[in-house]
């Protein structure tokens, strides 16, 4: 069996563990302590959210994290956990899919989120934030969204070139999910995490190197924007995230107000 990095759009597309290393050596020491931190935030956020069930909570911000920005899916996971039922579809008033309209309204009935996830992703997404880390920390889990890939290439990704990455994976016959190429990307977070480890001498784990990278990649995205002048794309992105932590603020001090602290996206600010 041909090996995963064998794959063509790999071979277009090369990943390897020193790019993600070279992403964590540009990283600021405050990116650090927040990707150090940021599942175990998110935890918080989950569990606050989800009235102290924290399954509930990280399984409802998995399944609306698909194409949205990280302080919107709060926003609307939040949202939805309040009302007690799933919203989305054409006439919502929210940038949601009739389907996560649907795997919500299970979730709220009692399902577990492993049953209705498909995707390795957002399965590992919200495993990571249930558990604020590795359950266990001999089964690492790492998010491999667009921003994770674009680390291991060295550069960002266009929304085509993600979309056409074979880390997407599927639900089998048989209940298991199909993750062999998603699990190439994860193992290169892996030894990076060694690495930096060793170097550092203090145990990082994979999913903590993936936050932090994450955050640098999303500020690099930023300085770029900045320097060539953002288009009509990155004028709309900046706008729908300044209405999203608003709006999210305005939730927050209304029905949250413990809720101290919700991690970041290595964006500055837009609200």
């Amino acid at each position: 069996m041909p090996a995963p990095s064998d794959h063509p759009w790999f071979r277009a597309h090369p990943v390897s563990h020193e790019n993600i290393v070279w992403h964590w050596e540009q990283a600021t020491s405050d990116e650090i302590a927040q990707g150090m931190r940021w599942y175990a935030d998110a935890h918080h956020v989950a569990t606050a959210i989800g009235n102290d069930d924290a399954h509930l909570g990280a399984g409802m911000l998995a399944i609306y994290s698909p194409q949205q920005g990280w302080i919107g899916n709060v926003l609307n996971a939040a949202r939805v956990l309040r009302e007690r039922k799933g919203i989305g579809g054409p006439g919502s008033g929210m940038f949601a899919t009739t389907g996560q309209k649907r795997a919500a309204d299970r979730l709220l009935k009692g399902e577990r989120y492993e049953d209705i996830l498909n995707g390795p992703k957002i399965r590992d997404f919200a495993h990571l934030i249930e558990f604020g880390g590795d359950q266990d920390s001999d089964d690492p889990h790492v998010v491999i969204d667009r921003h994770a890939l674009s680390v291991a290439h060295g550069r960002a990704l266009t929304s085509e070139e993600y979309d056409s990455a074979p880390v997407n994976g599927f639900r089998r016959k048989d209940g298991s999910i199909s993750r062999r190429q998603y699990d190439h990307v994860v193992s290169l977070y892996r030894r990076a995490a060694d690495l930096i480890s060793t170097r550092t001498g203090e145990r990082i784990s994979a999913h903590q190197v993936q936050a932090v990278t994450w955050l640098v990649r999303q500020r690099l995205n930023q300085e770029a924007e900045q320097r060539r002048g953002p288009n009509r794309l990155d004028k709309g992105r900046n706008q729908a995230r300044a209405n999203s932590e608003r709006a999210w603020n305005e939730f927050r001090t209304v029905f949250l107000p413990d809720l101290a602290t919700c991690p970041g996206t290595g964006y500055q600010s837009a609200a």
